[in-house]
């Protein structure tokens, strides 16, 4: 065990974006207890063994001691993902000054690669905390993921400029891994448990999108964008293609000085 709890401690994160991976531990009884946290937090109690595991920023992941990634499950989008964006009021030639989303290291760590890699080195990057529409007025873009992202994307369309996996994807021809859950090493939950947590069916996808729509106040079509979201733009297998995928985000990251690996990652 992690600490002296008496039961093992989950770190889930509250995104809609994660609900297919995290609706199904929420009723855990006396097996297990969960928390509710920012990617960012996440990765922080894990590797301080405040949790046993946590759905965590696939960036964090080697960086993180004495814990393995469980294998078969992600976050992750083909193309288009429509969660993790850039704004600007600016067309994409003309942005120079981009402010980075605190809440998760791995989309930071991708904006920077993709423009690095596509010859854009005069790009400066730095924190940004406030809201999107004032980010874009104090620097050329913004980065936001998550649950306002996506709200913001569905009010302010044109602003749009950058979705991170649909251009990850015309770079590298395959999906991007957002997240996974890393569990620590000497934990007892066992890596089925979240394995046999994923809703894969539609129909379960469907009606989280539901309830995420009708707490928003969402229009018809707010909704039916909602629920493509959730059906099409993610998937939450992690397969071979998925793998030679997050393996280069990593040989890239580590070239740029991004990351400061602390292990072999090892999937369970």
């Amino acid at each position: 065990m992690t600490s002296n709890r008496n039961k093992p401690l989950i770190s889930l994160i509250p995104y809609l974006n994660a609900l297919p991976l995290t609706r199904g531990l929420q009723n855990s009884g006396n097996l297990f207890s969960t928390c509710n946290d920012l990617p960012a937090e996440s990765c922080r109690k894990l590797a301080a063994g405040i949790v046993d595991a946590g759905l965590v920023s696939s960036i964090s992941l080697p960086e993180i001691p004495d814990i393995s990634a469980v294998d078969g499950v992600c976050i992750a989008s083909e193309g288009p993902v429509e969660s993790v964006l850039l704004f600007s009021e600016k067309p994409l030639p003309e942005i120079r000054s981009v402010g980075l989303d605190p809440a998760s290291r791995t989309s930071n760590t991708l904006i920077q690669i993709l423009m690095i890699k596509q010859g854009k080195s005069e790009y400066s990057f730095s924190p940004f905390h406030g809201k999107i529409e004032e980010g874009i007025k104090e620097k050329d873009a913004v980065l936001a993921i998550g649950d306002r992202a996506f709200c913001f994307s569905l009010e302010h369309p044109s602003l749009a400029v950058m979705d991170l996996a649909a251009q990850w994807k015309d770079f590298t021809g395959l999906p991007f891994v957002f997240a996974m859950w890393g569990l620590k090493n000497d934990s007892v939950l066992p890596p089925a448990l979240f394995r046999e947590a994923v809703m894969n069916d539609m129909e379960s996808r469907i009606k989280i999108a539901d309830s995420f729509s009708r707490a928003n106040g969402f229009t018809p079509r707010r909704q039916q964008l909602t629920r493509q979201y959730l059906t099409e733009n993610l998937h939450y297998t992690f397969g071979s293609r998925e793998k030679e995928s997050l393996m280069l985000f990593y040989r890239y990251a580590t070239e740029l000085g991004l990351i400061h690996p602390a292990h072999q990652l090892e999937f369970v």
